[in-house]
């Protein structure tokens, strides 16, 4: 069953059926579209329908009483040449409506040494110096790009184009393993074929022009646009249409067409996980905008945690977020568009308008991104600086403290010393796993700093012993107990140096508890340490609590690196 629609032609009603309609429109119209440009067109195309109007007329008085498409047809045939044009003039208007007058040559002297019409490259030559490049709507699976590529080169069968370009597309991913990463050749493979290639694709896609008339498909095979041909190309694709044999590749495809398929969606699918991902930022930054955080914080606690972050970033989030939307919705859209069938196609300004958007919207996000970490860099280093500050006095990070508290140690004085007080060690000989480093954070600087240890000691004599690296003068190492210096550590005096022990001698030292010999080469022998011990006269202590301190005051010392700082009871 056909739909039957009515029209008017020249002030006659004809019952006509809706595909004899349409192959009649389109082809009125490619002969207006055709004469619109030459002296006369106006006349020429309103001839072209008196004619029609006059053949449909004839087909009404001999008993027609529903004009169908293969009158149509009939009627187009005896039409002819309505403008009664010869060769010459054919040939003259079909340049100056194509632009293609002087082209020819350019790319005839161009390509002139890829050989002659037998060989592929000439094959090539000739298709290219008398094709346009459009996509192919008659052969599309996604956007009729490689079906228009096939058509414009001439050169293999569209499902060859078709996974040429779904290989390309994946090929760099087998350069993605860890061995290739050494080699810079290969990345820029993997970053060409996974990244450049499939934008190139969509980019096409977007900006290429669909073959939709009867001229447009003319152009695409390298025919000349001349009322003849058109006349024959819109019949053409009228039977193709009603017989439903459109070329399309998927039902001799299936497997490619999933293929490509799956691929499009695999391109597609982290813009839509970008796009939900910004709908939840922009969620939650409203939770925190509009007092919402309460709500979820019960499912979320962790979510309180983000507020000052936020704040933090200013205007670039709200900014930068807008942007992202734009940036990810766009190509979705256009994305649904392609595969609706039904769509409305879109003026060259509106594609034009969302291209610059979308470019647009991708230079204010890297421009919020910037801007935004900056703060948050900002917010961050000040938060660490907060969090690393006791006393006023400012660490690297709170694991500079901890490892200061560990040792024991209470940090008084601090001034032009490197932030970074500590590092970790092996417990040789018994000792501390980490110890104290203070160096100079300015080589022209004398350095302040004084770091002090209350413990508590039973009735004895006892010595203060260190294991200490020194490069300068000005440091002090005492034993103070109840408020008089009953020890300290000469640093003048060169102690006995562990570089200059062998294992025999260093393990006798009292500081080590079962030093181990294997051990003693790295440990004492170290290029970058050069370990002091240092070791004063006895004391006698009543019981009670003795202070040991280390300091100096505008020393110019490079560095004062603590090992070990003990008292230690010799009887």
């Amino acid at each position: 069953m056909k739909k039957n629609i009515s029209i008017n032609i020249c002030g006659t009603i004809y019952a006509i059926d809706e595909d004899a309609y349409q192959l009649l429109e389109n082809y009125i119209q490619s002969m207006k579209n055709y004469f619109r440009n030459e002296e006369g067109g106006d006349e020429i195309a309103d001839d072209i329908e008196h004619r029609v109007a006059e053949l449909l007329w004839e087909y009404k008085e001999q008993g027609m009483t529903a004009v169908n498409i293969e009158t149509i047809k009939e009627i187009i045939n005896k039409v002819g040449n309505p403008a009664d044009i010869d060769d010459s003039a054919h040939t003259d208007a079909n340049n100056a409506f194509t632009g293609e007058t002087n082209t020819n040559e350019g790319k005839e002297n161009f390509f002139s040494s890829f050989g002659d019409e037998s060989s592929v490259f000439g094959k090539i030559k000739k298709n290219i110096t008398t094709r346009r490049f459009y996509r192919n709507a008659d052969n599309k699976m996604l956007g009729g790009i490689c079906s228009g590529l096939a058509d414009y080169f001439g050169v293999g069968e569209v499902n060859i184009w078709r996974l040429a370009v779904l290989v390309l597309s994946f090929v760099g991913w087998g350069f993605n393993m860890s061995f290739f990463h050494h080699f810079f050749l290969f990345d820029l493979i993997n970053f060409t074929f996974n990244f450049l290639i499939p934008l190139t694709y969509f980019v096409i896609w977007i900006v290429v022009p669909e073959a939709k008339t009867a001229e447009d498909r003319l152009r695409m095979q390298g025919m000349d646009v001349n009322p003849d041909n058109i006349r024959e190309q819109v019949v053409s694709d009228s039977e193709v249409k009603e017989t439903g044999r459109m070329t399309t590749g998927i039902n001799s495809s299936g497997c490619l067409k999933a293929l490509l398929i799956s691929f499009a969606i695999l391109l597609m699918l982290p813009l839509f996980i970008a796009f939900i991902a910004v709908l939840i930022a922009i969620f939650v930054a409203c939770l925190f905008v509009f007092g919402g955080v309460s709500m979820v914080s019960g499912i979320f606690p962790e979510i309180v945690n983000l507020a000052e972050p936020i704040n933090a970033c200013g205007p670039a989030l709200w900014v930068g977020l807008i942007a992202a939307l734009l940036a990810v919705g766009i190509p979705i859209n256009f994305f649904i568009r392609l595969f609706k069938s039904n769509a409305k196609p879109l003026s060259t300004f509106v594609v034009t308008s969302t291209i610059i958007i979308w470019l647009l919207s991708i230079a204010v996000i890297v421009g919020s991104v910037v801007s935004g970490a900056m703060n948050l860099d900002k917010f961050f280093t000040e938060m660490r600086e907060k969090k690393a500050t006791r006393n006023g006095i400012t660490l690297s990070s709170t694991y500079q403290w901890n490892a200061i508290d560990k040792l024991g140690w209470e940090l008084k004085l601090f001034k032009n010393v490197n932030k970074w007080i500590s590092e970790d060690r092996t417990g040789y000989g018994n000792l501390p796993d980490k110890a104290l480093k203070l160096d100079r954070d300015d080589s022209g600087v004398p350095m302040s700093f004084t770091l002090y240890r209350t413990e508590h000691f039973d009735e004895g004599d006892y010595v203060l012993e260190s294991l200490t690296e020194v490069e300068g003068k000005g440091g002090v190492i005492k034993a103070i107990d109840e408020g008089n210096d009953v020890a300290f550590n000469d640093l003048s005096d060169e102690g006995k140096k562990l570089w200059a022990m062998d294992w025999t001698e260093g393990s006798k030292l009292p500081i080590f508890e079962n030093p181990d010999s294997a051990g003693w080469n790295a440990f004492a022998k170290d290029d970058n340490d050069h370990w002091t011990y240092r070791v004063s006269k006895p004391f006698h202590h009543k019981g009670g609590d003795i202070t040991i301190t280390v300091s100096a005051d505008k020393a110019y010392m490079n560095k004062f690196n603590i090992r070990q700082i003990q008292l230690r009871k010799v009887n």
